[in-house]
């Protein structure tokens, strides 16, 4: 699991850059990060139907911003779904929940009102990945 979290983080650094800088996560970066992941979690032997699962859901979760036209991009969706599949299934409901009180707690120290949900994101699955929640 520590490979997969190594480079998710070399994956996100440009991805937490863009972010931060342009509100903007380029498909350069997180959908050859989706493969990646994919590959090395097959390659390590680890499962991948659970992480395809987390993956779905946040797909899910995801377009419902983006029905009602809320400020919510395409490239969130993609580097949600390359988070979730580091995350996996069935902790990626406790991601989702880190992820957004971790993006209102950014908010609050920055004052600002738009700020990029990459970092918050990011923070929750580099959490969630050092402590394993188990059923």
């Amino acid at each position: 699991m520590l490979w997969i979290v190594v480079v998710y983080t070399l994956f996100s650094l440009p991805i937490l850059y863009h972010d931060i800088r342009y509100q903007d996560i380029p498909d350069r970066y997180s959908l050859p990060g989706i493969v990646v992941i994919l590959l090395l979690r097959w390659y390590l032997e680890l499962p991948v139907m659970p992480a395809m699962v987390a993956a779905g859901f946040i797909l899910f979760v995801f377009l419902i911003p983006l029905f009602f036209g809320m400020d919510f991009g395409g490239g969130d969706l993609r580097y949600g779904v390359m988070s979730a599949l580091v995350v996996g299934f069935p902790s990626i409901a406790y991601w989702l929940i880190v992820a957004s009180v971790l993006h209102l707690l950014i908010l609050l120290i920055v004052r600002k009102q738009i700020f990029g949900f990459a970092p918050a994101m990011f923070l929750a699955t580099i959490l969630l990945s050092l402590v394993p929640i188990s059923f």
